[in-house]
């Protein structure tokens, strides 16, 4: 059975994950022990952001993979209404690592689910990133955005019709613009059989694999992304956004 026939008819309607559980060790030296989620931009939480946006494109179902920090992070954002959204926590008792969060969570996943990164902020429309993964009856797509310095960030290939074919490293010698992930994620519920048992990471572990398995597509978006997990990236998200 395809993605899109065992998806059919009932489906549950998409739902966002959130991986918030990150340490946000780069950052202490500007916010000290604060979850790297709340770390503030323009004077506001940063989770608040990225969740506004969801609810701005229709997505009020949010669950937050939360870890460090756990019971701060709840009491800024509560049940999400105040910002229109209904947040359910999945609390990791250990660090697990962003495949492990997503594997955690999996009580939440019966349905065609969003992934975000919870230190990253996008600008584009998460519908059409969910439709180029169900027309194509992929397990998962990303979306990709072209950066103007390849060396400090790791870029995706891909082949001629969209498949993702391989994840390379920050590579100094390559030249000129590049497509590299933006943090934001369209999975099928199959999704959640494909994870590892314990800590993992998606980038580095459940990725790169169901790359090999052509089951990733890769999105060429429009606009840019910002993402807060270093000093000088939250610097230019405050510049641009702020």
């Amino acid at each position: 059975m395809s993605d899109r026939e065992g998806e059919g008819r009932k489906a549950d309607p998409v739902k966002a994950f959130v991986l918030a559980g990150g340490l946000g060790t780069r950052l202490r030296p500007r916010f000290g022990d604060l979850p790297k989620g709340l770390a503030p931009l323009g004077n506001r939480p940063f989770l608040e952001r990225p969740i506004e946006w969801l609810v701005s494109h229709g997505i009020r179902s949010v669950v937050l993979c939360v870890g460090h920090g756990a019971d701060q992070v709840e009491a800024t954002l509560g049940d999400g209404s105040r910002l229109g959204a209904a947040i359910t926590y999945s609390p990791e008792t250990e660090p697990l690592g962003t495949g492990g969060a997503l594997a955690n969570a999996a009580r939440h996943a019966r349905g065609p689910a969003l992934v975000l990164n919870g230190d990253t902020l996008v600008t584009c429309d998460p519908w059409q990133l969910e439709r180029a993964r169900w027309e194509t009856a992929a397990l998962g797509a990303i979306a990709l955005f072209e950066w103007s310095d390849p060396g400090s960030k790791g870029r995706v290939e891909t082949d001629d019709r969209s498949r993702i074919t391989r994840f390379v490293e920050k590579d100094p010698a390559h030249r000129g613009p590049t497509w590299v992930n933006g943090g934001l994620y369209a999975f099928s519920p199959h999704l959640w059989s494909k994870l590892p048992d314990g800590p993992s990471s998606l980038e580095r572990d459940v990725l790169p694999k169901l790359a090999a398995e052509g089951l990733l597509l890769g999105v060429r978006m429009p606009g840019t992304f910002f993402d807060i997990g270093t000093p000088e990236e939250h610097e230019r998200a405050e510049r641009r956004l702020v």
